[in-house]
């Protein structure tokens, strides 16, 4: 299964179109013109199909522990660490369940790890960010990232 990488958003994209000049390639790129403390990406889930009815897509995305980005001014990188994923399971618009896994912020890492919690309703159990991010690839809707002071992206 291949698997989509969110951030290869950011990158430029060539265009085919028709303009009086003559020329049919453009490219286009997104950007930031500044950054915010706390990025949330927000997964399109769901898409209209031909019929004009919604439907749930299970495309599998890459879970990144941390981004590095940069402004539309400054080519100096700013790094991001995935502080919590927000899960949609279920097979349509009207119906599912969220499961919220995210980091504990109280807990003493040991070896240098971070305490995760997966929070299912009334239910709270203990997990890693590596599963995390290998499980819900495909569940994963909403994904929270915090932007890391200079002395802790080094």
């Amino acid at each position: 299964m291949a698997l989509y990488d969110p951030c290869s958003l950011l990158q430029a994209e060539q265009l085919e179109y028709k303009c009086d000049c003559g020329a049919s390639e453009s490219w286009q790129r997104r950007s930031f013109s500044t950054l915010p403390n706390v990025l949330i990406v927000h997964l399109q889930r769901f898409e209209v199909t031909p019929f004009f009815t919604v439907e749930k897509t299970h495309e599998a995305v890459s879970l990144s522990t941390e981004l590095l980005l940069s402004t539309n001014q400054s080519a100096e990188k700013t790094k991001y660490s995935l502080k919590s994923v927000v899960n949609h399971f279920g097979s349509g618009v009207k119906s599912g369940h969220y499961v919220c896994d995210g980091v504990y912020r109280n807990a003493s890492p040991e070896n240098g790890n971070t305490c995760w919690l997966t929070y299912d309703d009334d239910s709270v159990k203990e997990t890693s960010v590596g599963h995390v991010c290998q499980q819900r690839q495909t569940t994963a809707y909403l994904l929270f990232y915090q932007k890391q002071r200079k002395q802790e992206s080094s």
